[in-house]
């Protein structure tokens, strides 16, 4: 049998009835209090007690709406900078691509206006009078290779291709051997010549054909020019073009000095060729392989007085 006076036992409260306020009418008396035996108080609820009605007030159930309120609010304010900061980000870089287009394009269009200037127009147009020869030997004018450089007047220096206006005038004037063509800008072109050196003629039924080293016809004339070596048949034969050709090869690798001193030359069947100088005194040369070798040779020899200077082998010339 329990005591009177020993206190009663408290019932577990369940955690979901906590922070529930007990409410009541008042002047109405707390069904615990009429409960309690006499002599004993009544037990208090939870929502009586100062610190039960203060942990209510602040405790769980009440601040954590108002802290997940809170926590919305500042995710409202966040999402509003962010979502500003990205609009002006966005901003910001369709303003950068506009410019960086438009600087582009603005290139693009200088770009053009001076391709069009440096190739199209009249900027740098090449003009006939302003063409400039070198390196003739007189026997082909300036006038002559300015007109045929004018047929390209009034196109650009740019656009101008200097290799083919050369061979041009190389294959126009027989006498030209090459032509470099230079650009002299604004206007202008600066041809130089390099002229073929009548070697050697030929006699044919309509005269006598001058020939260079390469047995190009320079011209034809009615009589023997004086200094060219006189191209003849051996045996009195009448030289073939490989005759012709063997001989001039072989002319045109000797020095002036050497060149001066042949007065005339002719080649076999075989292209064996056979040089004859102005004192009468004879070459044996053999073919035309190692003629720049030969030619030094017989610079040696000439300087010692023979009939007969041998230079068919250039390793082990002989006289005579």
């Amino acid at each position: 049998m329990r005591k009177p006076n020993a206190p009663r036992p408290e019932v577990p409260v369940p955690p979901g009835e906590w922070n529930r306020p007990t409410r009541r009418a008042a002047g109405t008396p707390d069904e615990g209090a009429q409960a309690a035996p006499q002599g004993l108080e009544p037990r208090r609820s939870s929502a009586d007690s100062p610190q039960t009605g203060a942990l209510a007030l602040f405790g769980r159930r009440d601040v954590e709406p108002a802290a997940r309120q809170s926590g919305r609010g500042r995710d409202r304010v966040v999402s509003s900078g962010l979502t500003e900061r990205l609009s002006e980000r966005r901003r910001a870089l369709r303003t950068l691509r506009l410019h960086r287009l438009g600087t582009a394009l603005g290139l693009l269009g200088a770009a053009a206006v001076l391709v069009w200037a440096a190739a199209f127009s009249p900027l740098l147009a090449l003009r006939s009078g302003d063409v400039t020869v070198s390196g003739s030997d007189g026997t082909v004018q300036a006038a002559d290779v300015q007109r045929i450089v004018a047929a390209h007047e009034g196109i650009s220096l740019v656009r101008l291709d200097p290799a083919a206006v050369g061979r041009e005038v190389a294959d126009s004037l027989v006498r030209v051997r090459t032509a470099r063509v230079t650009r002299s800008w604004p206007h202008g072109v600066r041809v130089d010549l390099t002229m073929r050196r009548p070697i050697a003629v030929h006699e044919v039924e309509q005269g006598y054909e001058v020939l260079d080293s390469e047995a190009v016809v320079l011209e034809t004339v009615p009589a023997p020019p004086s200094g060219l070596v006189t191209i003849a048949g051996q045996d009195g034969a009448e030289p073939d073009a490989r005759a012709v050709s063997a001989v001039t090869g072989v002319v045109g690798s000797l020095d002036a000095e050497t060149l001066a001193r042949v007065a005339r030359g002719s080649a076999g069947a075989t292209g064996q060729v056979t040089l004859v100088l102005s004192d009468g005194a004879r070459v044996r040369w053999g073919d035309a392989s190692e003629s720049a070798l030969k030619a030094r040779v017989l610079k040696v020899l000439l300087s010692q007085r023979a009939s007969v200077y041998d230079v068919s082998s250039p390793h082990a010339p002989t006289t005579s």
